[in-house]
């Protein structure tokens, strides 16, 4: 990446192609505008959800909707949110009636969070759009090559496929 410094990299001994340089440029290129559309789908979810809503508390939502009950570490550790803005996202979504607690069976200090039934439907219709939506992106691709991604992206980003 121009104009960057990579400690411990001998630059003499990087010897990436030109088509090899290009396709990583390529690469980080599409990743800066997928991360815009999520960021406007997330804006577009919020919305839709909750006109009044924060884009960072329905993410929050999402996380609570997908996995639920869940401690705020476990929302802390998924999100990379700090835990002041998720404390205060927490107590937005309970205040707003989104979201219920109750105390964690395990630790009597903490709770766990769950979707109110209203909020979950309501979540769950956005969630079911949402993919309907997304899915359409892949209406050209055969199966073979909507499953090739899923697994060079999993890789991509450090999971097992």
């Amino acid at each position: 990446m121009a104009g960057l410094t990579l400690v411990g990299v001998d630059s003499e001994a990087r010897t990436d192609s030109d088509a090899r340089r290009e396709a990583v440029g390529s690469i980080e290129d599409a990743l800066g505008r997928f991360m815009r559309s999520v960021r406007a789908s997330l804006n577009e979810g919020a919305h839709a959800f909750s006109p009044d809503l924060p884009p960072s508390a329905y993410w929050i939502m999402s996380v609570i909707g997908k996995t639920h009950p869940i401690a705020p570490a476990t929302i802390i550790a998924l999100t990379g949110m700090d835990k002041s803005s998720v404390s205060r996202q927490l107590r937005l979504l309970k205040e707003a009636g989104y979201i219920d607690s109750q105390p964690d069976p395990h630790d009597r200090r903490a709770d766990l969070y769950s979707p109110t039934p209203e909020a979950g439907a309501r979540f769950e219709a956005i969630r079911a759009a949402n993919r309907a939506r997304f899915g359409q992106a892949f209406d050209a691709w055969d199966e073979d090559e909507v499953v090739a991604f899923a697994g060079l992206l999993d890789k991509f980003i450090g999971r097992d496929a």
